[in-house]
């Protein structure tokens, strides 16, 4: 019998997939028929290092390949700017005189020095040109895939019938890029491989023994001198049935049937001899065979992802419907993931259903956490993760450590979904970084004691205002960082860390917050400022003004963390008894939640008009989301003003991936899942890309597009949300399951207190709760109007029945 092409390639796929333990009909995979075009197509790989971005070509292929040190800048002693504190006092007797001309004047001068401050750089792309005899020689039947759950991008074409894979995962035991490209009828080849820097002259330098060395250094222009930045190392050893060889800056690969790829990179940000750590991390895996790596890898990944389990569905003859309406299969309508990824997002844009698509992207962003950030990571994600599209690094805005929003945003996630351990990178730079360059801001720009920070930072300690006016006044960012150390206690209750490590940083951000307040006679209020609401401004007889007292934003932010201080004095008995004394002072006299004409919250003090009505921050709304100091349910006035200011807001929104995600966590609390789950619906018409990236905004806004890593991670936490709530001794179950979802699970979610949560629906209504106790413990559960109390044991399952409908 004589089979067809088509029949003999889909045969030997199958085989592949089969061969390589890949189920390509997986919840957990995105898959593509085509190559990605541009970055953002581009499938993330990572170990929370090293990160890679795989376009999945055919006879060309193209790699980016990055390093989380690869900085350019230099530390600096000079970056707060002498009489600060002078001019501080001067411009908040003029704004209590509310002369806002000349607080705006005066405020010009109330900045930081840029210096060195540079920026995280892209390394460079791994590019890989596939050589075969034959006039016409082209790939087909191209299909490229990440598996999420164990972290591997996978690539498969064939050439005259011929299958290849390329196959490409990026290791966290091992710290190195592991690449295996093979001919599964074992034709021969030759491929060149390079490594191009991006906007520097990193590139493959020479040969010693049997590595390919890479050299590199992170300098450029416009975010420093062009003068200073790390060095960066690293190594290509290659395993092959042919020949290798080194040829003008490119490694060129001969009668070969398979490759594998061994790569390391490191860079002299944290030690003296990169080169020689890249070379013992390729020495230390000399002994083993890529299927052992590979099961290593993939084990070190699952046993992260698999933590937690979550199935979104709808009722099936409604599914069925709409999928026929938006043009798929009869047979695609059980299953959406048998349709290509960037095919199920256009469609689910078009207004088909597809719930399990927003659970693809609930764990996504998981996945996208485990990949960027790990206990033994150098640094914290910056903006784009450990991913960098360069785009930050040609504007004003730099790749760093946003801390007025985005690394908070970015770290949400990790207790309630079960990553406790992703919080370590943030922890370390927070104590050996941030707060001791922080406790140098507090002195010389505040004269105050503990420690702060403002809205960027960096490796190198800056903690400075910010070096532009209209965005670098906020003292609080240093705060509402270290308040991600309260939530890790609470999702572990983890005394020790709470007491040696958290301790000291707590307090001295209270510490701060404490110093910077002063009382202002005439509200009988404690009140912040300068300051101005996050990027944001007011008017004022139709003039535009930043800075103002006590901004919403601020007060909530000193009133987290004077909170969390007293309740951590109060855990561990061990108080500081003046600081406890000021904060019990200052607590009840902070300014309230005002509501203005419009029937919204006020985001300033007094009720000022917005000129960017639409602006993408809502920093005013932090009480609701993610702190919890407005209880929408019990405090109704307050609720109906954050919805009316979320009414207001979102006429013409100014889009971004973060302000998105922040508009599903106030509406899951605010109970309203139909209008979180319409939030979500237009981030996908609007912002996801093909590779599930959620972007900000276009590419013709302010920020081109870019890529930012909260935009997905946010979206997780806030799905988060939606399904489960905790907070103190409460936990709300299903509190804004939208219509849409109407069967599903979320298993594996971590409560606060520690404990592990498991919950179950059909039509929408709860079939099953159940909470794995960590220690013994007493929760208040609510599921719709009924409620119950709970008494938990370590390691025994409550299966609370009561709740069910």
């Amino acid at each position: 019998m004589i089979l067809s092409t088509c029949l003999i390639v889909a045969v030997l796929q199958a085989s592949l997939q089969y061969a390589m333990g890949i189920n390509m009909n997986n919840r957990d995979i995105l898959w593509y028929r085509q190559p990605a075009k541009k970055w953002i197509e581009a499938l993330p790989l990572g170990n929370g290092r090293i990160g890679a971005m795989v376009y999945g070509g055919g006879l060309s292929e193209r790699i980016q390949i990055d390093e989380s040190t690869f900085w350019s800048g230099e530390p600096s002693s000079e970056n707060n700017r002498p009489g600060t504190k002078e001019l501080l006092g001067q411009i908040r007797q003029v704004l209590l005189n509310k002369d806002y001309e000349k607080a705006d004047h005066l405020g010009r001068n109330l900045t930081g020095n840029k210096n060195n401050y540079g920026t995280n750089m892209p390394v460079g792309e791994l590019e890989l040109d596939l050589c075969m005899e034959g006039d016409e020689c082209k790939a087909s039947d191209l299909r490229r895939s990440l598996d999420i759950s164990a972290g591997i991008a996978n690539t498969e074409f064939t050439i005259y019938n011929n299958p290849f894979v390329r196959e490409v995962f990026v290791s966290g035991p091992h710290q190195i890029v592991l690449m295996k490209f093979y001919s599964w009828q074992k034709v021969k080849f030759q491929i060149k491989i390079r490594y191009d820097g991006i906007g520097n002259n990193t590139g493959i330098t020479g040969i010693e023994d049997e590595d390919y060395l890479i050299n590199g250094d992170a300098l450029e222009d416009l975010h420093s001198d062009g003068k200073c930045g790390v060095h960066l190392n690293g190594r290509i050893r290659v395993l092959t049935d042919g020949k290798s060889r080194y040829e003008s800056g490119c490694i060129v690969i001969d009668q070969a049937t398979a490759i594998e790829l061994r790569m390391g990179l490191a860079t002299n940000m944290f030690m003296d001899d990169a080169d020689h750590m890249v070379k013992e991390q390729l020495n230390a895996v000399q002994s083993q065979t890529y299927e052992e790596l590979k099961e290593i890898h993939i084990r070190d990944v699952k046993d992260r992802y698999r933590r937690m389990d979550i199935r979104l569905e709808g009722g099936k003859e409604t599914a069925v419907a709409e999928r026929k309406t938006a043009g798929m299969a009869e047979a695609d309508t059980a299953a959406p993931w048998n349709l290509p990824t960037d095919e199920r997002i256009e469609r689910a844009a078009a207004g088909a259903s597809d719930p399990d698509l927003y659970a693809l992207m609930f764990q996504y962003g998981r996945y996208l956490l485990i990949a960027s950030s790990r206990e033994d990571a150098p640094l914290p994600t910056h903006m784009g993760g450990i991913w960098n599209d360069n785009i930050y690094n040609r504007i004003d805005c730099t790749q760093d450590m946003h801390i007025d929003m985005n690394i908070q945003m970015q770290y949400w996630l990790a207790g309630a979904c079960n990553l406790t351990e992703a919080y370590w990178p943030l922890f370390h730079w927070l104590e050996q970084t941030l707060v001791p360059s922080g406790k140098k801001t507090a002195r010389e720009a505040y004269g105050a004691k503990g420690w702060t920070a403002h809205v960027t930072s960096n490796p190198w300690g800056f903690t400075s205002l910010g070096w532009s006016y209209n965005w670098g006044v906020f003292s609080f960012g240093g705060a509402w960082t270290a308040v991600l150390l309260w939530d890790y206690y609470e999702f572990t209750k983890d005394r020790a860390f709470l007491k040696d490590f958290a301790y000291p940083i707590l307090e001295g951000a209270a510490q701060f917050a404490v110093d910077y307040l002063f009382f202002d006679e005439v509200t009988g209020w404690y009140m912040t400022g300068p300051s101005y609401s996050p990027e944001n401004q007011f008017s004022i007889d139709g003039k535009n003004y930043f800075l103002s007292l006590s901004t919403t934003c601020d007060v909530v932010l000193v009133r987290e963390i004077l909170e969390i201080a007293r309740k951590v004095s109060k855990e561990l008995e061990c108080a500081d008894l003046e600081l406890v004394e000021r904060i019990d002072q200052i607590l009840p006299k902070l300014p309230p939640y005002q509501i203005g004409k419009k029937g919204q919250i006020q985001e300033w003090m007094e009720d000022f008009e917005e000129p960017i009505p639409n602006h993408r921050h809502t920093t005013h709304l932090l009480g609701l989301y993610p702190f919890h100091q407005i209880d929408a349910r019990a405090d109704q006035d307050l609720k109906h003003a954050a919805q009316k200011t979320l009414e207001l807001r979102y006429e013409n929104f100014e889009i971004t991936s973060w302000g998105m995600a922040m508009l599903v966590g106030y509406h899951a609390r605010m109970n309203d899942g139909e209008q979180a789950w319409k939030i979500l619906n237009d981030t996908v018409k609007r912002l996801v890309k093909p590779n599930l990236a959620s972007v900000m905004s276009d590419e013709t806004s302010m920020w081109c597009g870019t890529w930012e890593l909260d935009g997905n991670t946010g979206i997780t936490a806030g799905i988060g949300e939606m399904l489960l709530q905790s907070f103190e001794d409460q936990v709300v179950v299903l509190p804004a399951l939208p219509a849409d979802w109407k069967h599903g699970h979320l298993k594996g979610s971590r409560i606060r207190g520690g404990h592990t949560a498991d919950v179950e629906w059909e039509n929408g209504k709860l079939i099953s709760f159940q909470i794995m106790g960590a220690c013994s413990d007493k929760k208040r559960i609510r599921y719709g109007e009924k409620e119950m109390e709970v008494q938990l044991q370590e390691g025994i399952w409550a299966i609370l029945d009561q709740l069910k409908d």
